[in-house]
């Protein structure tokens, strides 16, 4: 059996006298409950503990940063070289996972906002990440006949078995403690450790996109009603993308990659990379708006002047730079019209 060596996802609670609970089990986990086996192997492997009381709380919900930690441990997912640009700037512990999540395009709602991280993550949104991962794209309803089919998961209501596959495994329903560790073991009885070949090509990206981009396919790739967004009152927020191949070369393309954030009346953040095959670059400020369709910045977020004019257009963006030379390799701008994600 592997070992799997990442840190407790839920918090370790210690009582007062600061000793943890090591028990080889818990009392409200007897013999007979569907996830015996399965909690105490997540108990000796570290993957999650008990509570002080003698506890483990199997129906206790998760949220979908807990489960992007376990999800990018487990399969050892590798961390991309840039990181994701968020609607929520402010720095958060589940960063680092999605990031690597973003790098395998992996189906999940909270890459930008981290208050959406913090509610409590869906059956269904956990049946499309697992099977992104192990077995290539997949809808909502491929995803979970992938669990039915290889014992990963039972289901939930057995009333709608053969007649509705999606109320049988209630794709709406949150996920608990006792059913992400029983998922996970059973993974770990299958050997399903080995990434499929469609996320491990979205993580060596060819065709160079931003790892926002990544993200927001990812994102795109979950079912509609499996869908969290940010609330926007301004038509500016969003993820813009352009890509353009003109020979058979590596380097033989032009990509520019734009994301608006925070967007109000008066202003908006803006981050764009451009990449001209092997010429690139990066900036980030914060642009003025001077009217419904435009908006000019002057200076970037390192103080750099950096003169860029911004027109948004009916499902795109377009970028036009007067002048941003210490923001980026000579030989390449920010110039171009890119279509909204």
């Amino acid at each position: 059996m592997k070992k799997i060596v990442f840190a407790l996802l839920l918090p370790i609670l210690v009582v007062a006298s600061g000793y943890t609970v090591q028990a080889a089990g818990f009392k409200d986990v007897p013999e007979d409950h569907y996830a015996y086996e399965a909690i105490l192997w997540a108990e000796e492997y570290d993957i999650v503990n008990g509570y002080a009381d003698g506890t483990f709380k199997p129906n206790a919900t998760i949220t979908e940063q807990q489960f992007a930690k376990l999800l990018a441990n487990f399969y050892e997912l590798e961390s991309p070289y840039d990181e994701l640009k968020k609607q929520t700037p402010l720095a958060n512990w589940s960063d680092e996972f999605y990031n690597r999540l973003a790098s395998y395009g992996v189906p999940l709602n909270g890459y930008f906002d981290n208050n959406i991280r913090g509610a409590n993550v869906k059956r269904g949104v956990v049946a499309q990440a697992i099977s992104h991962l192990v077995n290539g794209k997949s809808g909502l309803d491929q995803s979970i006949q992938f669990l039915l089919d290889y014992y990963i998961s039972t289901g939930q209501n057995l009333q709608y078995e053969n007649r509705n596959l999606q109320k049988f495994f209630g794709v709406s329903n949150n996920m608990t403690r006792a059913q992400v560790v029983t998922m996970l073991h059973r993974m770990d009885e299958r050997n399903f450790y080995e990434i499929s070949d469609y996320a491990q090509k979205i993580h060596e990206n060819m065709s160079n996109a931003s790892l926002n981009t990544r993200a927001k396919n990812g994102q795109n790739q979950l079912d509609k009603t499996m869908q969290l967004t940010t609330p926007s009152n301004s038509a500016w927020n969003g993820t813009y993308s352009y890509y353009y191949k003109w020979g058979t070369g590596s380097t033989d393309f032009n990509r520019r990659d734009a994301y608006i954030s925070n967007a109000t009346s008066k202003s908006f953040t803006i981050f764009i990379t451009a990449n001209d095959g092997t010429a690139a670059g990066s900036v980030d400020g914060t642009a003025t708006i001077t009217s419904n369709t435009k908006a000019v910045m002057n200076k970037s977020s390192n103080g750099n002047r950096c003169v860029l004019e911004f027109e948004r257009l009916n499902n795109a963006l377009k970028i036009t730079e007067v002048d941003c030379r210490k923001e980026h390799d000579e030989g390449t701008n920010f110039t171009g019209t890119l279509k909204k994600q």
